[in-house]
């Protein structure tokens, strides 16, 4: 197993407003999928995909959120 340390690299402010967006996209698909999903009465099972992906990714964008305003909080 390694046991060095990790090196982090500095994340521009352009790279959080890229994810940001990008994960407000992927969002925006996934409610418009469920929508349509629950208009052909799709099962459980594409509904729980469907659910767990949105769930990953609403929480994607808190943690990218958070990263782009606390280095704000720190000045």
């Amino acid at each position: 197993m390694n046991h060095e340390p990790r090196r982090c690299r500095t994340v521009t402010t352009h790279e959080h407003e890229a994810a940001v967006e990008e994960l407000e996209d992927r969002i925006a698909a996934l409610v418009a999928e469920r929508q349509q999903l629950r208009a052909v009465g799709a099962g459980r099972q594409w509904l729980e995909q469907n659910r767990l992906l949105l769930g990953q990714s609403q929480r994607q964008l808190g943690y990218a959120l958070i990263a782009r305003h606390l280095p704000a909080l720190s000045a």
